[in-house]
């Protein structure tokens, strides 16, 4: 997995890099997001709590090579397989959407890894399918054939509205040898929606105790009563903060609010 690192405010360069009994936080973004999309927040984040602070670029993202196949199985796999790489004992977790069930999943599954979780906006539960999804009008676009950043974002205003989403999507572009590309498979992504969607319900996880807390914003469909409940039969010492006026990318819209709960509560 491809990744970056954060420390007092700054980036560091992979020659710097090193780990040891300090503080260490994984951040892991959401479906379509990168690490890229993290820096502005991590370089706040690091600069007012001690420790390094890895964001990752999972699997089919960002600057990762595309992979046929992708699931929140695998992306635990690629996640331990770090750990045991770089002989890290301990990790704290920061993450959003797709993110965020990954972070629930790996502490389910290791928890002896797992000082403390951060799941922002997310919920372990099946979400329902969108008729048309966002992957599916990425997919309709004949990318090869655009000739610019506007061209692609123009198609793509054809079925999405939302500018800022847009944006966020074309974070994603590759131009490489005069042609654009998508720095994800996109078919893959189709194929594992289901997936992504839901959560592994046929493995056999017991209840977490590790400290665990939800950020979510207040006008995301992605928290409910509901999914509050089905939350707190998989982790047992959970608590809840809601930021007003945010939907799902609350990190971005509420920034200081959501660098706050973190800088509070991170231990």
């Amino acid at each position: 997995m491809k990744f970056k690192i954060y420390e007092n405010g700054n980036q560091l360069s992979k020659k710097e890099l090193y780990f040891n009994d300090q503080r260490i936080v994984f951040i892991f973004h959401g479906l379509f997001g990168r690490a890229k999309n993290w820096h502005s927040i991590a370089l706040r984040i690091s600069s007012i709590n001690m420790g390094l602070f890895v964001v990752f670029d999972l699997r089919n993202h960002g600057e990762n090579e595309p992979s046929s196949e992708i699931s929140y199985s695998l992306m635990v796999k690629d996640v331990y397989e770090f750990i045991q790489k770089k002989n890290i004992s301990k990790i704290s977790i920061i993450g959003h959407s797709m993110g965020g069930k990954l972070g629930m999943l790996f502490s389910l599954l290791y928890p002896k890894f797992v000082k403390q979780l951060f799941v922002v906006d997310i919920a372990p539960v099946e979400y329902p399918r969108e008729e048309i999804e966002i992957v599916d009008y990425l997919l309709k676009i004949d990318i090869k054939n655009c000739k610019s950043r506007n061209e692609v974002d123009t198609k793509l205003s054809n079925y999405i509205n939302d500018k800022e989403l847009r944006s966020f999507l074309l974070q994603n572009l590759n131009f490489n040898n005069g042609k654009y590309d998508w720095s994800l498979d996109l078919n893959a992504i189709k194929m594992g929606m289901k997936d992504l969607r839901s959560f592994p319900f046929d493995i056999n996880l017991d209840a977490s105790q590790i400290f665990t807390i939800c950020i979510f914003g207040g006008n995301s469909p992605y928290i409910n009563e509901k999914y509050v409940n089905e939350f707190k039969t998989l982790f047992t010492n959970l608590k809840f903060f809601k930021i007003e006026d945010a939907g799902h990318w609350l990190h971005v819209e509420k920034s200081d609010e959501f660098i706050d709960v973190i800088s509070k509560k991170l231990i």
